[in-house]
């Protein structure tokens, strides 16, 4: 049957649909990371958030080896690819579509954590201002019990 197509400089022991598959495995971790970060921040959890997020930039970093293994097949039109069956031209198809969810999904979870955390920061920043008010008002209040 005929090989995948490998582009110039390809590794021959890396085929695209072995990569396209471990793109797809390695997004569905993240997928699961970044649905518990968002628990995390929901909860206030900021020991288990801060973990998972040293947890989550390693599997970017592995994210990123992956993505630099699949350029040299990036030049290598979609009808120029060779393909041992149509089966697995199909099935890195649906992986490859699948990856695309998986990374919508992913920034829909992070966008949550975000806002979330935004909104708490938010809220610290008015309770910080509260306090200085309330302290400027009990200074102003003391200085004039003295008079």
């Amino acid at each position: 049957m005929n090989q995948p197509h490998p582009a110039p400089h390809a590794p021959n022991s890396e085929s695209f649909p072995a990569l396209i598959r471990a793109m797809e495995s390695l997004l569905e971790r993240l997928l699961a990371v970044s649905e518990r970060q968002l628990m995390f921040v929901q909860n206030g959890d900021d020991l288990s958030l801060e973990r998972l997020l040293g947890h989550k930039l390693k599997l970017f970093d592995e994210r990123e080896r992956i993505a630099r293994r699949l350029d040299p097949y990036r030049d290598i039109p979609e009808d120029e690819r060779r393909w041992n069956s149509e089966t697995e031209k199909q099935e890195t198809r649906a992986a490859r579509d699948r990856c695309e969810q998986l990374l919508a999904e992913i920034l829909r979870f992070d966008g949550q954590s975000l806002q979330i955390g935004e909104e708490r920061i938010e809220a610290i920043k008015n309770n910080l201002r509260y306090t200085r008010q309330e302290s400027r008002v009990h200074t102003a209040y003391s200085k004039q019990k003295k008079v």
